[in-house]
């Protein structure tokens, strides 16, 4: 029974860090990739139909993770209180800037959602980083 955990937790995993690491990477690299206002909107949308699927695995690696190891869960979050507080500010920070982009009024209210979105997935790129 260990084992079908450890299999479906990696199976979480690797489906949230394939997925999640296509837009996270898209948003980190946004101000090299799309050079134009409908460049970088041509990037965002590439990683769309993933955007919230993702978030899908992330949620059943966390249900697998607490419910079949609460010990490795504890281990793995205890003292890091600092590093989660960052990993979740730049998730709001990015996708907040995903999902306001052309909601705003003119080229500078786009042009700081792309910068949101590019300092978001930096700094959630570096907090699981430093998290794992």
């Amino acid at each position: 029974m260990e084992t079908l955990a450890v299999v479906l937790l990696a199976c979480c995993v690797t489906g949230w860090f394939v997925l999640a690491g296509t837009d996270i990477g898209s948003g980190m690299l946004l101000p090299w990739l799309g050079r134009g206002d409908a460049e970088r909107r041509l990037v965002l949308a590439s990683f769309a139909p993933f955007f919230l699927g993702n978030e899908v695995w992330l949620v059943a690696t966390a249900g697998v993770l607490v419910g079949c190891f609460p010990a490795l869960e504890g281990e793995l979050l205890s003292g890091q209180a600092p590093v989660l507080v960052a990993l979740l500010a730049g998730w709001i920070v990015r996708d907040a800037g995903l999902w306001s982009r052309g909601r705003g009024p003119g080229p500078r209210w786009r042009a700081a959602c792309d910068a949101a979105v590019t300092a978001g997935s930096w700094a959630v790129a570096l907090s699981w980083g430093l998290l794992l």
